[in-house]
């Protein structure tokens, strides 16, 4: 007995099985005799694709596709009839049936773990029907719209762009510029998408967060646009601001202590002491507030997408990382200090990174440089949320700002002295 033969046999079946269950389960209420296909069939119609590649294997392709053919034909008759009868228009259970054979031969050539794959996904998408229906049904046409060019952007625009450095200095990476738009794009369209789904606070907590693992300054600066088309109140936005902080920290330390484990004795615990604080007010700050419902909280939720600002705040970013490239390059630690904070008014990774590349900074001089480039960071965010925001929000994230460098200062103090 071939026991690879029975395996893949098996798994043809089992496939057929777990589709027909779905199919059968669904037409359960309907006569015996009324249904083109239910459980038995859709197994049969697994063994069968197995059956057939075993045989097409042997006898050559054209058995295979005479077997197939005369399947789809005989299959599809009877669900046009069966859809004729009653009255309706799907073609859902005449592709599903097809669809089993071919992955029943897909099981039969040896494939199992990508067929029996593939036989999830299907009877996963048949059964939750009326939950995509619905979910499909709650889409605009603009989050539609953002999707398809966020798709367009990665797999098209994205793989044409060299991804070598154009310039003479080797700093100007386009592809690595537009892959940073992406993000851009792509982390700020998740957090539109997780208010709707979750909410108005839970949602905007994890949309600045995620957004701020990409650009703390770009989600404060769309957070201050809410505020000003009164899409969001000012202390929720400033919680979700002041969570966008410590979420920049927490990535510098990571950062730090992946690309300069010699400074974590004088980084860590300063930027710990801060993160820690921002934390607690944040956590402080979303706790809810009144009774105000989520129509009022929200009341004209649109999507974020904007490819014009993306592109341009990207630029910006990039900008800033060639200055502080070039500029470390050529200066050394002379510049160090005012290309942190030029470079930190954008964006800290950049400053971070560059840092840790110089061949050998002080400890407490890259340190420091590191520091003052997350407070120029904070001091950038804070002008954006007055002047692209208003006053109440501004106030809001200054207070929160200065108790965050006040904790990191305290800290310092104590630790490095």
């Amino acid at each position: 007995m071939d026991l690879q033969l029975l395996q893949r046999l098996t798994a043809a079946l089992a496939i057929g099985a777990l589709i027909g269950i779905e199919r059968g389960w669904k037409q359960r209420s309907e006569e015996p005799g009324s249904r083109a296909a239910g459980l038995r069939t859709f197994t049969l119609a697994g063994l069968l694709g197995g059956v057939s590649a075993v045989l097409g294997a042997d006898m050559g392709a054209s058995a295979f596709a005479a077997i197939a053919i005369t399947f789809s034909a005989v299959f599809g008759l009877f669900e046009w009839r069966e859809t004729s009868a009653d009255e309706e228009f799907s073609v859902t259970s005449a592709v599903a049936g097809i669809l089993t054979f071919a992955l029943g031969a897909f099981a039969g050539l040896g494939y199992l773990q990508e067929a029996a794959a593939g036989a999830v996904a299907v009877a996963c998408i048949l059964a939750f029907k009326d939950s995509l229906h619905a979910w499909l049904g709650t889409l605009t046409w603009p989050e539609i719209r953002s999707a398809f060019l966020i798709l367009a952007m990665t797999f098209l625009a994205l793989p044409l762009l060299p991804s070598s450095p154009v310039d003479p200095w080797g700093v100007i990476q386009l592809r690595e510029l537009w892959f940073l738009t992406i993000l851009i794009a792509t982390i700020s369209f998740a957090g539109y998408i997780a208010v709707r789904l979750l909410g108005h606070r839970a949602g905007l907590a994890l949309g600045s967060a995620a957004g701020a693992v990409v650009s703390s300054t770009l989600t404060v600066a769309e957070l201050a646009g809410r505020v000003r088309r009164e899409t969001v109140t000012a202390i929720d936005a400033a919680s979700a601001a002041l969570l966008t902080t410590v979420v920049m920290l927490v990535r510098i330390m990571l950062l730090v202590i992946f690309m300069a484990p010699q400074l974590n004795a004088l980084v860590l615990p300063v930027l710990g002491t801060s993160a820690g604080l921002g934390a607690a007010g944040a956590l402080y700050l979303l706790h809810p507030r009144g009774q105000a419902s989520e129509e009022q909280l929200l009341p004209n939720l649109k999507s974020p997408f904007d490819l014009k600002s993306v592109a341009s705040l990207a630029l910006l970013i990039g900008g800033l990382n060639i200055c502080v490239a070039l500029g470390s390059r050529w200066a050394g630690e002379i510049a160090l200090l005012p290309l942190a904070a030029l470079g930190g008014l954008a964006d800290t990774d950049a400053v971070v990174l560059n840092v840790t590349r110089l061949l050998a900074p002080s400890p407490h001089l890259a340190a420091g440089a590191i520091l003052l480039a997350a407070t120029a960071n904070m001091v950038s965010k804070t002008f954006i949320s007055f002047v692209a925001g208003n006053v109440r929000f501004g106030a809001y994230f200054l207070a929160s700002s200065l108790a965050v460098v006040a904790a990191g200062a305290g800290a310092m103090v104590f630790v490095w002295n």
